[in-house]
Parts: C-alpha cells; sequence; structure tokens
C-alpha cells in the first residue's frame, strides 16, 4: 500500500454518531471478552468458538482473514481442552509460540506494503516475547490463584506495559496499512478494549488481572471483532467513515511519523528484551 492513502468517497457520518457507534461497539466486545476470559468454557464457547466457526463456514471470508480467524478459534477451541484436561501450563506456552508467529505473518504483509519502519517493529517485536513469561493461572497466593485462564508478563509490570504499548504501536500501522480508514478506526476498538480491561481488572477481587492479563483479552477481543468485521464489513465500511480519520491515517503513513514511531516501539521492547534477558535468561519459564 502507498503512503498517500486515497480518499474513500463514502457519505461522512456526524462525530457524535460515529462516537456513540464506536463506543457501543468497543463497550460490546469489551464485555464479551471479559465473560470469555473468567469462564473460558461458558463465556468463551457461546461467545467465541461458536460464531467464529460459523463465520468461517458460512461468511466466505478473504484468504487473510480465513487465516487469522481460524488461528485464533484454534486456540480459543484449545483453551477448553485445557481446562477440562489440566494442561493449562503446555497451552500457555503454545500461545507464546503462535504470538511470535502472528507477528511474524503481520510483519510480511508490512515489508509488502513498503512499511519498512514498521516491519523492523515487528521483527524486534516477536524477539520481545521471548523474554515474556507464560503462566497458567495467577501467581502463588494472588487473588486469582487456581483459575482458568493465563496470564503472560515481563521481569517487572512496567516491562509488560511496555512490550503491550509497543504492540499497540506497531499493529495500528500495520492495520492501517492491510485495512481501509473506515475498518482502521473499527480497529481502534480491538486494541483500546485490552488495555481497558487491564486497567479495569488491576484492582480486582476474586478474580487476578492488570496487564499479564493482556494477551489473553487481545486475544478475545480481537477473535470477536475479527468475525463481526467479516460478517458486517460492508456496513463497517460505511457506517464507521470519517474523512478527518482518513486523513490522520495518511499522516500516520508518513515516513518521517513511521520512523518516529519505530524509535519509540524499539525503545519500548528494548527494555523489556534487554531487561528480562539480564534478568531472568530468554524463554524463561516455557514448557516447564
Amino acid at each position: 500500500m502507498n503512503n498517500e492513502i486515497s480518499l474513500q468517497q463514502f457519505p461522512s457520518r456526524p462525530r457524535l454518531e460515529l462516537f456513540f457507534k464506536w463506543l457501543m461497539f468497543t463497550a460490546a466486545i469489551s464485555a464479551m471478552a471479559l465473560l470469555s476470559t473468567y469462564y473460558p468454557i461458558w463465556g468463551n464457547i457461546p461467545l467465541i468458538v461458536i460464531p467464529s466457526i460459523l463465520t468461517l463456514l458460512f461468511a466466505k471470508p478473504v484468504f487473510f482473514e480465513k487465516i487469522k480467524l481460524f488461528t485464533l478459534v484454534t486456540m480459543r477451541t484449545l483453551i477448553v481442552f485445557a481446562v477440562l484436561f489440566d494442561f493449562g501450563q503446555i497451552y500457555s506456552d503454545i500461545i507464546m509460540i503462535m504470538m511470535i508467529i502472528n507477528i511474524l505473518e503481520a510483519t510480511l504483509t508490512d515489508f509488502k506494503h513498503k512499511q519498512y519502519f514498521n516491519f523492523v517493529s515487528g521483527i524486534f517485536l516477536a524477539l520481545g516475547v521471548l523474554a515474556m513469561t507464560p503462566a497458567w493461572g495467577a501467581n502463588a497466593g494472588g487473588p486469582g490463584a487456581g483459575m482458568d485462564y493465563y496470564f503472560v508478563d515481563g521481569f517487572n509490570k512496567t516491562a509488560t506495559i511496555c512490550w503491550v504499548v509497543a504492540y499497540t504501536i506497531w499493529n495500528w500501522i500495520f492495520v492501517t496499512g492491510e485495512f481501509s480508514a473506515s475498518v482502521s478506526l473499527l480497529h481502534t476498538g480491538f486494541l483500546s478494549a485490552p488495555m481497558l480491561l487491564c486497567l479495569i481488572t488491576m484492582p480486582s477481587v476474586g478474580f487476578a488481572g492488570g496487564f499479564g492479563l493482556w494477551y489473553l483479552v487481545r486475544a478475545n477481543t480481537l477473535s470477536i471483532g475479527g468475525y463481526m468485521q467479516i460478517c458486517c464489513k460492508n456496513w463497517f465500511e460505511t457506517q464507521f467513515y470519517s474523512p478527518r480519520f482518513e486523513k490522520f491515517v495518511a499522516w500516520t503513513h508518513k515516513w518521517y511519523v513511521q520512523l518516529v514511531l519505530m524509535i519509540v516501539c524499539l525503545a519500548l521492547i528494548g527494555y523489556t528484551l534487554v531487561g528480562g534477558i539480564m534478568t531472568n535468561g530468554l524463554v524463561n519459564g516455557w514448557f516447564n
């Protein structure tokens, strides 16, 4: 995709209308993702697994969408078996490998679209995963100990947040290079929801949360938003259109903007990766 994004010719939606549509959409996927997180069987199956399978069977997504949704629903299905047959830690380790594959797959698309700065960010982001530690359930003595969901953390809380912020910046550029501005506006909800849920669950009682939960809620929101996007793409294209937002997207694809964002990403990932290696080494806690 060229750096200069051609503006589409859809009727512009009023700002207040756009805001409330975006708010309702983001609130809906956030609530569904949180239920699916804490209830990997009774929430995850009806809210993610079944709709995703129906989408793959009947909605006829394009190849890229099909691969992404198939990968997501496979992991959402496997978590059910992880709960039922008690192999949660192995599942958590597999998640790390899948995240690396997912990022590298997207970096190839960035390279194809000549988003070379974002391509570099993606490579280092994938390396940063190696310094993150997966765990099934909360830490010993934590409020969520024994619960059936997984956490992924860096060597400290700051490192976890740094990686999450770097991912969010990188993924934003990837999405705007792959999809229209209307769908990109939709994806701001995909990206905002996991961070919002992490903040909301930090002081929770009875359920452990915080940014260690980001990997899981990101997978859930992306799955839910993914099948909604596939099934309702034409509606989102027209109802989420904003010429102002499209101009903003075009500005973010200027080479100097992407250079600055790459530098920010590398600094954030560097803290997570270097600090993680010095503290714990690579792949700490994987497959133990």
